[in-house]
């Protein structure tokens, strides 16, 4: 490959990772800066090879699929500490559970979770609150107690549905790497 191409590839990457932590940046975001000093030592948290790109691909979409909102910046540093993933990319995974797309992942997540909890043969009550019959007009701040026993199962179609889309997007990031790599190629021009 020739340098004009490679830093051409580099350039384009460049622009579309622009609002994600760097490496001399990462003391500005909340979670994070508590991690600086560390992130910032270790070099393969900043690497965009295949070989960091992978983990952070699968890793980040499962944790984004996760019923743990919160606390999810904070588990995926450490994954990808233990991992050694891409961290801006597994960072920028987590946006994709946002307030605006959080009602509907988290109710495909309890769904998905009863139906396999049901096929396994545990009888998990569905919530009252879930209900089509729950009459609304009874509601009382107390019935917000009675989500917590959504955990279980949302935490299980979580991890369905996140493994599922995490393969998935391992899948076609390699698929477009390799055609990507081929057609940049200047003996296939």
């Amino acid at each position: 490959m020739n340098k004009e191409v490679k830093f051409k590839r580099i350039r384009r990457l460049k622009k579309w990772l622009k609002p994600l932590p760097r490496r001399s940046n990462i003391h500005r975001y909340p979670v994070l800066k508590w991690f600086s000093k560390s992130a910032y030592k270790r070099a393969y948290l900043w690497e965009f090879r295949s070989r960091t790109i992978v983990p952070a691909l699968f890793w980040g979409v499962w944790i984004a699929m996760l019923p743990i909102v919160g606390l999810q910046m904070l588990v995926v540093f450490l994954i990808a500490l233990v991992v050694r993933a891409n961290l801006p990319l597994i960072v920028a995974l987590q946006w994709i559970s946002n307030p605006i797309s959080m009602g509907p992942i988290y109710f495909a997540d309890y769904q998905i979770g009863m139906v396999f909890l049901n096929l396994l043969g545990i009888n998990y009550e569905r919530n009252k609150l879930l209900n089509s019959e729950y009459n609304w007009s009874e509601f009382s701040l107390a019935d917000l107690k009675t989500l917590l026993d959504t955990f279980p199962p949302m935490l299980v179609g979580g991890s369905i549905i996140g493994i599922s889309l995490g393969v998935i997007s391992v899948f076609l990031y390699k698929l477009v790497s390799k055609t990507y790599k081929k057609n940049d190629d200047p003996k296939f021009s």
